[in-house]
């Protein structure tokens, strides 16, 4: 059964960890400014009617998924450079919810780059964010925090047996930018790229924020791709837990963690 209190006491304390480090406070507030600044002379000229729209949310998720990549990277790492995984890994609390609480704290704080984006946007360029189907955007939008949890999840104890974490950081962060297309569709990708981000939860994710943003065409196939994102989502957070059992099944035996 997931202990609220120390997931609590985690998001906390990751929460102040997190703002007190440079590196983390450029992610989550300069981060967005660049980016939007950037998407926006990107789109301006573009034919699209709510060209905003991809701005905000563009800039929004990659700044989600640069705090996201950080929390389940970043801070295994950091915790294996000052010598507290190992006891993390063995505290009588589950380490999944600890992990969980550092990627909860994470998310919230990314989240902030969405509403910075917002602001910036309407103070810098008096655009505004258009939302054609109020109800379904809301219920998008918690899908997606739910499907980046997941991904944060999943990869989190991939990142715990490996020692080149942070490489592997700087790895999937750019990239997961085009797969799932963050800032652009991903219809311009090459085909025998596409299979790939179909099968990234993020895709799904900023695709249905898009038309419950811009206008759905196609109920039922909305619907199916909300579908998708739960499913994908919820193999995602079923993986992780495999992942994670195989991660103390391993720690136990070989007693290598802070060196592996």
């Amino acid at each position: 059964m997931l202990n609220l209190k120390v997931v609590f006491s985690t998001f906390k304390l990751h929460l102040s960890q997190s703002l007190s480090r440079a590196t983390f406070r450029f992610c989550i507030i300069v981060q967005p400014l660049i980016y939007t600044f950037i998407l926006y002379m990107v789109y301006r000229e573009s034919s699209y009617i709510n060209y905003v729209n991809y701005v905000i949310l563009g800039s929004g998720l990659t700044s989600l998924w640069s705090s996201i990549c950080f929390s389940s990277a970043g801070d295994i790492e950091r915790e294996r450079y000052m010598g507290t995984l190992e006891n993390l890994v063995s505290s009588p609390s589950k380490f999944t919810t600890i992990v969980l609480g550092k990627v909860l704290a994470n998310t919230f704080l990314g989240l902030t780059g969405m509403i910075l984006s917002l602001v910036f946007t309407k103070v810098l360029f008096n655009g505004s964010l258009h939302i054609e189907h109020g109800f379904l955007f809301l219920i998008s939008f918690i899908l997606m925090i739910f499907s980046f949890i997941s991904i944060a999840l999943l990869i989190a104890p991939i990142f715990t047996l490996s020692k080149n974490a942070r490489a592997l950081m700087n790895c999937l962060e750019y990239p997961m930018f085009i797969l799932c297309g963050f800032v652009f569709p991903i219809d311009i990708l090459p085909s025998f790229i596409k299979p790939l981000s179909y099968v990234l939860s993020p895709t799904w994710a900023i695709d249905i924020l898009r038309e419950s943003s811009l206008g759905i065409d196609d109920f039922s196939t909305f619907y199916k791709k909300m579908f998708i994102l739960f499913f994908i989502s919820a193999v995602y957070l079923i993986a992780s837990k495999v992942l994670f059992s195989k991660v103390d099944k391993r720690t136990r035996i070989e007693a290598t963690l802070g060196v592996s």
